[in-house]
Order: C-alpha cells, then sequence, then structure tokens
C-alpha cells in the first residue's frame, strides 16, 4: 500500500508499505487531516514513522467511521479524575501506521454521520479535542488565542453554548474580534501566546492552555490568582459527541489533495494559506 513515510531527515515521502497486521481490524482509509502536532514531528527522531490521526475509514462491513486516536483504561486514578490523556496506556498507538496510507489498522471507532463527507469528517477527531478542552473554560467572556482551525472549533463550541467569544491571532489575516475588555477566561490554541491570554484574563479569571504557550509569566498569575488549566487530546466519549455535535456547527471547509501531492497540502499548512488542509489517498 501506499503512505507517506517519514525519512532519517524527517521529511515525508511517498512510499511502498506492506499491509499493517495489527490486533485490530484493516480498515480504507478515505481522509486524514493534517494537524499541527504532525508537523512539529517532522524531524529526523521520528524516521519511518507514518503520521496522521485524524482518519476517516470504512470498516469491512462498509461502514463509514472515525477513527479513535489512542485510548486511556479508564479504570486508573488519573482516568477517573477526567485526566485519560495522562494515562500510561494512553500513549499506545490504535491506529497502525497511521493516518496517512491507504489502509490501517484500527482498534476503536465512532460512526460518521451521513450528512458529513469525508473531508469535513476528519474534523471530529480534533472537535473531539476541544470538547474536552471546552468543559475546563468558565463560561462569559471568552478569548480564543491563536485564531487558526483549532481556535475557530473554539469558537464555535464556546458561542453554541452562549458565551461571547473574541479572537486574536499572530496573523492579521486570522484574527477575529478583539476583546473590548477584560475577559473571564482565554484559551491557548498556538504556539506563544501565554502573555497575551495572560494579560486579557480579569482577576481570578481562568487560563486553558491547549498549545505549547511558550514562557508563561508567573508574576501576574499570583498577584491577579489567575487559575492555569491544560487540555490535550480527546477520549472515546468526547468523539462520540463530537461525531453528533459537527453538522451542526459552521466549520471552514477543508483544503483537499490527494496523498500524492502531501508536499504541495504542507507547503500550504506552512504558509497558512488554509485554516485546515486533509489528504485522501
Amino acid at each position: 500500500m501506499r503512505a507517506i513515510v517519514l525519512d532519517d531527515y524527517g521529511a515525508p515521502a511517498l512510499a511502498d508499505l506492506p499491509e499493517p497486521d495489527g490486533p485490530g481490524e484493516l480498515v480504507r482509509v478515505l481522509a486524514c487531516g493534517l494537524c499541527g502536532s504532525d508537523v512539529e514531528k517532522l524531524r529526523p527522531e521520528f524516521g519511518g514513522v507514518v503520521l496522521g490521526h485524524e482518519v476517516v475509514a470504512e470498516t469491512q462491513e462498509g461502514r463509514r467511521v472515525a477513527l479513535i486516536h489512542h485510548h486511556a483504561c479508564g479504570e486508573c486514578t488519573r482516568c477517573r479524575a477526567g485526566h485519560e490523556s495522562t494515562c500510561e496506556t494512553f500513549a499506545a498507538p490504535t491506529i497502525r501506521p497511521g493516518g496517512f496510507a491507504e489502509r490501517v489498522d484500527a482498534q476503536a471507532w465512532v460512526q460518521v454521520p451521513d450528512t458529513l463527507d469525508d473531508a469535513r469528517a476528519t474534523a471530529i477527531e480534533p472537535l473531539a479535542c476541544v470538547l474536552r478542552g471546552t468543559e475546563r473554560v468558565p463560561r462569559g467572556r471568552v478569548l480564543v488565542v491563536g485564531f487558526g482551525f483549532i481556535g475557530r472549533l473554539f469558537a464555535a463550541v464556546l458561542e453554541r453554548r452562549g458565551d461571547e467569544v473574541f479572537a486574536v491571532d499572530a496573523d492579521p489575516r486570522r484574527s477575529g474580534r478583539p476583546p473590548d475588555g477584560p475577559v473571564d477566561a482565554a484559551v491557548i490554541c498556538g504556539r506563544g501566546g501565554g502573555e497575551t491570554a495572560i494579560d486579557a484574563v480579569e482577576p481570578g479569571g481562568t487560563v486553558l492552555v491547549f498549545a505549547d504557550a511558550g514562557a508563561i509569566p508567573a508574576a501576574p498569575i499570583y498577584r491577579r490568582e489567575l487559575t492555569i488549566v491544560g487540555s490535550r487530546s480527546g477520549t472515546p466519549a468526547a468523539m462520540r459527541d463530537a461525531a453528533a455535535l459537527l453538522p451542526e456547527l459552521d466549520v471552514p471547509e477543508p483544503f483537499v489533495l490527494p496523498l500524492d501531492r502531501f508536499a504541495e497540502g504542507l507547503e500550504v499548512f506552512r504558509r497558512r494559506d488554509a485554516l485546515k488542509v486533509v489528504f485522501t489517498p
């Protein structure tokens, strides 16, 4: 089968691989979204890896499904406390070798609604991550820092639950409505942005760190008694909720390319010319 494999330098290239033989079911990939975390792994230490976890596939029974990326045990102290992504079993892959391939071995999935096409349905996995993160954001006036695809998912979910949402981005092409005063909470969705979020939040407010925020100044946190929380990845329950909710949200249309044009799509992503890039085998 064809797949995008990272070479010894961490550069992606189209290659032929044997079909995966794993503990799950062999499914046919229909579409896979490019995530910022994929791009972060384009380094030599990931040589030989096939990336991609925002996967929509067809099972052997002909069902369209969104694949579950990781699976926590659900029973340990961390899982019971709501920190499933820190579970010791969470890191084990459930999509082998990775979604940028024609076929994968998959262990778990959720059904894709008929109203979603393959490319748009790849947003189920990132939306699941956003839904889990939103649970840690107090209601009220919320600033989204970093208004790319993930930031827009956050904005859509927050607005749907009744929050007043503002958005800023280092790229002026992506900025939304800037805050007109202090906010109750901020969500960091892009690299850096820590100081922007901290400065915008009123005393006693909350900052959700959903991406690498860089250095966050400690002085305003203790002087203004701010709460800093983190969230990463989704859960099977969040995947089910995301699949049900996605058809109701106004989500940017993805930029879709065939897998053999991966280099072109990667360049579009890096130039920030598209909010979302999706590949089809």
